[in-house]
């Protein structure tokens, strides 16, 4: 019996499954910047992988020139569109592109047919991420203090989890900590439509030593520059002129000249409360056929039943 075939039965008869874990890497691998619609930077680099499922249009830009950050199977850029290149560079692993390709003093590409990425499993599963962490409970509070932003946490470790509005952090320009231990992962849920993030240029280096991300559920646009830790924005376009994220990033459209750089990217991890996305099947071949699972339905049933007459027919205890 395959390997899935186990598994599904292991659910069924349980009833329940892992669930809880948060891994932003799981479809787009070690990505840097993963986009629904197009990528359109208008200055910068990003130092890690792009994946996009629009178009890509960009000039005398960087794309992976840091090694061992390429997407999933070793891909430097992936892209569900056209590709337009005027300068630049695609370094360090190979491209898909799923239209046109027109580069102006660029490098060759070392192109690809094979597309390693289902655009629509993987929007439905960030869009989906992002819409069950806004359900968890805060485990910890921010406030604002004398122009500043208090991240208090549970005093715990762990995760701690903070729900707050983007107005809390406009114009904040300090970070205070209290009750958090060094290492521990920081979520951020931030409502608001409009996310202007850093209107006070508050410097995020209190943050370094966390793993941190910042989670728009509602937002379509924002405005992150600065950041140290994760952002992920499924419905949000991203049109700052300039600044720096470190982390991976997930957003609808990227129209800016942030710098991307391929560090703090948020590490899986398992969180009370959080009810997992479903896993996507990638490879059909491995789903049992109709009847195979009727078999192992069957099969299932003959178990519970004969696992509840051996129950009932065990002798009482003395």
């Amino acid at each position: 019996m395959h390997r899935s075939v186990v598994a599904f039965a292991a659910i069924v008869v349980t009833g329940t499954a892992q669930a809880g874990v948060i891994d932003l890497g799981s479809m787009i691998g070690n990505a840097n910047i993963y986009t629904i619609k197009d990528f359109l930077p208008t200055k910068s680099d990003v130092e890690g992988a792009v994946v996009a499922g629009g178009n890509v249009s960009a000039g005398a830009y960087s794309i992976n020139h840091v090694r061992n950050n390429a997407a999933t199977n070793g891909y430097a850029l992936i892209a569900g569109g056209s590709l337009t290149m005027n300068g630049g560079s695609i370094e360090n692993g190979k491209s898909y592109v799923g239209g046109s390709v027109n580069l102006t003093s660029v490098a060759p590409l070392q192109r690809t047919n094979v597309n390693p990425i289902d655009f629509a499993a993987a929007t439905a599963y960030y869009k989906a991420l992002s819409s069950d962490l806004a359900k968890v409970k805060s485990t910890g509070v921010v406030t604002s203090l004398w122009g500043g932003s208090v991240v208090t946490g549970s005093g715990r470790g762990g995760v701690d989890v903070f729900n707050v509005s983007a107005d809390v952090f406009r114009t904040s320009h300090t970070w205070n900590l209290d009750k958090l231990i060094a290492g521990q992962t920081l979520i951020f849920n931030i409502s608001g439509a409009n996310a202007t993030f850093n209107d006070g240029g508050v410097t995020f280096e209190p943050l370094r030593g966390y793993n941190v991300l910042f989670n728009f559920p509602d937002a379509v646009s924002v405005n992150v520059k600065g950041i140290i830790g994760s952002v992920l924005a499924p419905y949000a376009t991203v049109s700052a002129v300039e600044g720096v994220i470190n982390g991976q990033v997930i957003v609808d459209t990227w129209k800016s000249g942030i710098q991307v750089n391929s560090n703090h990217y948020f590490a899986p991890v398992n969180l009370a409360g959080f009810r997992d996305t479903p896993a996507v099947v990638t490879n059909p071949s491995k789903v049992p056929e109709p009847g195979t699972l009727a078999l192992l339905l069957a099969g299932v049933g003959v178990a519970v039943a004969a696992r509840r007459g051996r129950r009932s027919a065990a002798p009482a205890c003395a």
